[in-house]
């Protein structure tokens, strides 16, 4: 049986994924009087490109069905190179495609920032409340006896289960303090997005192509900790450690350098 606690805990994640990124939506277009529209053009780019468009090469990269697919999820390096420079180029260049065509004519500083709370806000709900519904439905199947049916149902098929046989484990060893990292986790990654925005933005309107090709690198290089952890090689914490510094540093970096300097000039 999955305690009542998992389910409070689960609860938790999914308000945060939505409050959150709103609330901040809310009062960046306030404070700064910017077009919510960029804000939804932001969370539009990023899953026209990141869930629908990526999932295209994923299909055949990640298919543990095919030998192709086999080599690269049984090897770290491989993994690793394929996932996070599937991830920097689609998001990537979906940005710069958002500020060269629907965004083209909003010139103002804060269109980066908007446009990155969106993407990285809307990323955040996706994921967020995607996980908690699901595990939430599997915690409720597991509970009413049914989920050892699911399981078979799968296995029946042909695809392989143990992901699903590892779940009950999981949901039982959810702690309130595991939840928490995954929202931090969100947090700086939504911090990291902001700041992807407005290297991409000035990478469109300063027409330097070359700051493109640095949000792709430095995006790859953000989601390399993550990859490693999926093999073991890195543990939580450090990974926690590493993305956070990582995102953080980041913003700051460019806020400084692309965006108040554009005021202070």
């Amino acid at each position: 049986m999955i305690g009542t606690s998992v389910f409070v805990y689960l609860g938790i994640m999914i308000a945060f994924g939505i409050i959150v990124p709103v609330a901040v939506a809310i009062w960046w277009v306030k404070t700064r009087k910017e077009k919510f529209s960029t804000v939804l053009i932001g969370a539009l780019t990023w899953f026209v490109f990141a869930v629908i468009l990526e999932a295209i090469p994923k299909a055949f990269l990640f298919n543990p069905g095919t030998s192709l697919g086999q080599t690269v999820m049984g090897n770290a390096v491989l993994f690793t190179l394929c996932g996070c420079l599937l991830a920097g180029v689609f998001e990537e260049v979906g940005r710069y495609v958002a500020f060269k065509t629907v965004l083209k004519k909003r010139a103002n500083r804060e269109t980066g920032i908007s446009h990155g709370i969106g993407h990285g806000g809307f990323e955040a709900a996706f994921l967020l409340c995607s996980m908690g519904i699901q595990y939430i439905s599997y915690a409720s199947m597991i509970n009413a006896g049914t989920f050892d049916a699911l399981i078979s149902q799968v296995q029946a098929t042909g695809v392989d289960a143990s992901s699903l046989t590892a779940i009950p484990e999981q949901l039982a060893a959810m702690t309130f303090v595991g939840i928490l990292f995954t929202m931090f986790e969100r947090v700086y990654a939504m911090i990291l997005h902001v700041g992807l925005s407005i290297l991409v933005f000035n990478s469109v309107k300063r027409s330097k192509i070359g700051l493109l090709f640095l949000s792709i690198l430095l995006h790859a290089i953000f989601d390399a900790p993550a990859a490693l952890y999926q093999f073991g090689i890195l543990n939580l914490y450090v990974t926690e450690a590493i993305s956070a510094v990582f995102a953080i540093g980041f913003f700051v970096i460019v806020y400084r350098k692309m965006y108040l300097d554009v005021l202070n000039n």
